[in-house]
């Protein structure tokens, strides 16, 4: 059984993105998406955060998806939207939360 986050990724000119990340990925992950999201090679960092984040092996039926993270780099907006963390989950995804809204970000958390 594998714990996921769902990240849904939109910058601006390019699709949206998708991606599973495992759940002791998640505070490198949302670290690493600030950079995409203000990259000046939003496509360049886009496949190299999918690379380095997405999940690749097969989902099975026992996974589960913890939450949400849901960025738009146009409107400088994130989301986050978990449930069933424990504690230190928590207080981390909080953490990171604070670390964009410092930066500029319109930031809504749901825990």
């Amino acid at each position: 059984m594998v714990d996921c986050a769902m990240f849904n990724i939109s910058l601006k000119g390019i699709h949206p993105s998708v991606i599973c990340v495992e759940m002791d990925r998640v505070g490198n992950a949302i670290d690493n998406l600030k950079e995409v999201l203000t990259s000046e090679y939003p496509e360049e960092s886009m496949q190299e955060f999918i690379e380095g984040f997405a999940r690749t092996d097969e989902v099975m039926p026992t996974d589960k998806t913890l939450g949400f993270v849901v960025a738009n780099s146009e409107k400088k907006a994130i989301s986050f939207s978990f449930a069933n963390l424990n504690s230190e989950q928590k207080k981390l995804i909080t953490s990171k939360s604070e670390m964009y809204r410092k930066s500029g970000f319109s930031v809504e958390t749901d825990l």
